[in-house]
């Protein structure tokens, strides 16, 4: 038996936010009879194979009405060593925009400044 606890979202729609494979094992279990752990989750034989998927992350959720499960897979935040390289990356590239603008501006001073022919 597999022990599950979910907050409902909708009464069709609940996220799992708690999973444990052996509730009522004496040495590995929660210290909990089978009707304590009715009170606050519910208990299942199996869950839905996860399919892993590159770049996303699985999530689990109940139905409450039909005792379904199924996960719904959402995007996974890229590791921070990556959005530093990506910050400094961008960083790099508003520094080289805003030096072509002041060449632009210093092009356009000097036609401007130079005396004009008579």
């Amino acid at each position: 038996m597999i022990y599950i606890q979910f907050e409902k979202e909708t009464e069709v729609r609940a996220f799992v936010t708690f999973i444990h494979y052996n509730p009522l094992d004496p040495t590995e279990g929660l210290g909990k009879t089978q009707e304590e752990l009715l009170r606050t989750g519910l208990l299942i034989e199996g869950l839905p194979a996860v399919e892993r998927k590159a770049g996303k992350d699985a999530k689990l959720y109940f139905n409450p009405q039909t005792k379904e499960l199924w996960y719904e897979y959402v995007d996974v935040p890229a590791p921070i060593e990556e959005r530093i390289t990506q910050m400094e990356k961008v960083s790099a590239e508003n520094k080289q925009a805003n030096l072509d603008t002041q060449e632009a501006v210093l092009q356009l001073y000097e036609m401007v400044s130079q005396p004009q022919p008579k």
